[in-house]
């Protein structure tokens, strides 16, 4: 039984040409113009801190409003920037700045960081890492400079002092670099205290993980590029965490007691410069504990609290402590089975939970100056019989004291906060499946508009390109899945159309949301008008619909996920301008993933399937992803078995192209290379294309050729008609 809506339907390129005297949307522009083809927005924007004043760029010149309704007036423009410079520097463009005060911002040129003065007008140099410098990060103050080279640490002071942190990089032991894989909200390897006298950083010792090879032929003859990566159910390596002290030069180490494969996650300081907090997740990703440490001497001090959770667990933000109130802290927690923000006491534990109900939070913005307010960004309420409410980010508001929450914006959209220092304004900057884009500036209290700084105009308006709809699918469990469909200009409900599903369906990932276009990429636009109908369904497993939905995969990725595609394809069937007969399915990594198992597991729904950067076996995908969701092939022999596409190449029947990176360290290529010997061996004859030099995906001009391989390969198998407009 099919259960199904439609909702909110724009046509994106609203304009007054006519149709013959609108553009046709190439792949390139496509690819290439993407930002230019965007609706337009405030560049640069952000706060001045202290000030209810913000800047932005506007013809390289840097420009100051007020959240009053003032008008907006020049700072500086690029050529009284470029006065100051030393010798030999210049700058092209108004950089990137940030402000460190109400006069004082920072921008870099190269390896150099120049600080202007407004009050005195005056531009200097005061930082100079190095040219090969990477993972720069800076104190608060802007007085230091943390970076690595090759795998040491450094750190740039005033004038031209560079100092090395670190001696023992080498080959399989890393410093000041993020870790774990970037998995469990780690972005990052060094972290410096509120006073900027110390500095954390991890420590990685991978010497012990396997190695693994990928061949660079931008070398004559070809060499081989080494990093370390441990499979699922191997050694993985050991990480511990340095306090470097910037004024005695003198590092103390954090080594965590237990297994010494846990996870050091979510570094975060205590306004007190003394004490360093980590949430430590062991191995089977089913506890953690938040521990408190001395950084003088290294030592625990106390475990805070601990959290359990039978399939996974995966502690994404640090903890945030109060300034006003010393010793309280934030937690971010989906103990309740929703992302959302508990208020904890070092001494007394869990105050009290702050957010609560059928929503996740997505983002904590910040806190008003007096501390009695949490600004964050969340879904709308989600109600599992019409889930559109998590394609909704929404601003609101919570008492600290209380937990009382209101919801600042109302205009459904996709709306991202920037709050001012005070916490008296918010700068709103939103769009929705109508509203192209629209910046404003928010009372911080009531949500109410104070000042319009931009009204975004379709992108699009002067091209030929067609409609984007919502949609809603009953899925696996009879589950109510949301969905996108884009249909090509000139569209004929009485005709039928092939189809091209468009799919991920893994974790944290969400394609549909409730912002421009619905949240697809230009080059899907320009596919629908080589006559095709474009479907994304975003079913279980994937983010920002809560746990229950999420852990619905737990132990067997993949085959849920299967089964909600397929109950997409079975929805499309049932519109009258699909022909069910021609419908095609492409997806990168755990979209290629799913790709290739829909094809493999039903065999006779999709005709063509497109699989970039497939994960072929879970036993040969990375430790910290892996096993999060899996658990270890010793401890799952089962669901690993299921799972693995090699074993069920013989099922293939419609036309396949396997496309695979040759320098992938995320999907390596052995995961390609076994599918395809599991295909000599059983006789079975895929199509596939290596991409020489690329990492994982394809990026810059080559991925002009890689939608071109993609959709011509479709193209040619599904033969669309394209609409005579």
């Amino acid at each position: 039984m099919l259960r199904r809506a439609l909702f909110l339907i724009t046509i994106i390129g609203t304009t007054l040409l006519s149709a013959q005297e609108k553009q046709k949307l190439t792949l390139s522009d496509a690819i290439l113009k993407g930002r230019e083809l965007y609706p337009e927005q405030v560049k640069g924007l952000q706060w001045v801190p202290n000030t209810s004043n913000y800047s932005f760029v506007k013809d390289d010149v840097l420009m100051q409003g007020s959240a009053g309704r003032n008008a907006d007036k020049p700072l500086i423009t690029l050529a009284e920037l470029n006065k100051g410079l030393t010798e030999g520097d210049s700058l092209r463009h108004m950089p990137a700045v940030e402000w460190t005060d109400d006069h004082t911002f920072w921008f870099e040129i190269g390896p150099r960081s120049y600080v202007r003065d407004m009050k005195k007008g005056s531009t200097m140099q005061r930082l100079t890492t190095t040219p090969d410098a990477e993972n720069e990060d800076h104190d608060k103050a802007y007085s230091k400079i943390a970076f690595t080279r090759g795998e040491n640490l450094f750190i740039a002071g005033l004038g031209d002092s560079i100092t090395q942190v670190t001696f023992d990089g080498t080959d399989g032991l890393v410093n000041g670099k993020s870790v774990h894989r970037e998995e469990y909200g780690i972005t990052k390897g060094t972290f410096w205290s509120p006073d900027g006298d110390l500095l954390a950083f991890y420590r990685m010792d991978e010497s012990m993980v396997t190695p693994y090879y990928v061949e660079d032929i931008s070398t004559t003859p070809s060499t081989f590029k080494k990093f370390r990566y441990p499979m699922a159910g191997q050694t993985s390596h050991q990480v511990t965490l340095g306090v470097y002290d910037t004024r005695t030069g003198k590092t103390v180490f954090i080594k965590p007691e237990g297994a010494p494969e846990h996870y050091l996650t979510n570094i975060s300081w205590d306004v007190d410069n003394a004490h360093i907090q980590i949430i430590l997740l062991n191995r089977a990703t089913d506890n953690f504990k938040v521990i408190r440490y001395d950084v003088a001497t290294g030592k625990p001090v106390r475990t805070l609290f601990e959290e359990s959770d039978q399939k996974w667990l995966e502690p994404e933000h640090p903890l945030t402590f109060l300034k006003k109130t010393p010793g309280q802290y934030i937690h971010w927690s989906q103990r309740d089975g929703w992302w959302h923000l508990y208020l904890y006491d070092v001494e007394k534990g869990m105050v009290r939970q702050l957010t609560k109900g059928n929503w996740v939070v997505k983002e904590l913005l910040g806190l008003d100056i007096k501390e009695r307010y949490a600004f964050v960004e969340g879904t709308a309420q989600i109600d599992t019989k019409d889930p559109k409410g998590a394609m909704e980010t929404q601003l609101y508001r919570v008492e600290l004291s209380t937990g009382k929450t209101m919801q600042l914006t109302q205009q459904p959209g996709t709306h991202h906060g920037q709050l001012s220092s005070d916490g008296s304004y918010i700068i709103d900057q939103w769009s929705s499946l109508t509203v192209p884009g629209r910046t404003e500036v928010l009372d911080a209290t009531s949500g109410k508009v104070n000042k319009t700084l931009l009204i975004g105009k379709p992108g699009l308006a002067e091209y030929q390109v067609g409609t984007v709809e919502f949609a809603q699918v009953t899925g696996e469990n009879g589950d109510i899945l949301n969905a996108r469909i884009i249909k090509p200009s000139g569209f004929q409900s009485r005709e039928q159309y092939p189809v091209i599903v468009y799919t991920y369906n893994g974790p944290h990932v969400q394609l549909v949301t409730n912002s421009y276009l619905g949240g697809a990429s230009l080059w899907m636009l320009e596919a629908a008008e080589r006559g095709y109908i474009i479907f994304t369904v975003d079913g279980h497993g994937s983010g920002n619909r809560g746990l229950a939905f999420e852990q619905i995969i737990h132990r067997k990725l993949g085959i849920t996920e299967v089964k909600d595609q397929l109950h997409g394809a079975d929805y499309l069937k049932s519109l009258p301008y699909v022909d069910g007969s021609r419908m095609a399915v492409h997806g990168w990594s755990f979209g290629g993933h799913v790709t290739e198992a829909l094809l493999l597991r039903a065999p006779d729904v999709f005709k063509v399937g497109v699989a970039g950067g497939a994960v072929q076996d879970w036993k040969l995908y990375e430790v910290m992803y892996t096993e999060r969701y899996m658990d270890t092939p010793e401890e799952n022999p089962e669901g690993y078995a299921e799972t693995a596409l090699p074993d069920s190449a013989a099922n293939l029947r419609g036309d396949l192209l396997l496309i695979q990176d040759n320098m992938d360290e995320t999907v390596v290529p052995e995961h390609a290379l076994r599918f395809l010997k599991s295909c000599v061996d059983k006789g079975v004859h895929p199509d596939f294309f290596y991409y020489p030099g690329h990492p994982h995906n394809v990026r810059g001009k080559d991925r002009i050729h890689l939608y071109s391989e993609i959709l011509d390969y479709i193209d040619a198998r599904l033969k669309p008609t394209v609409m005579d407009h």
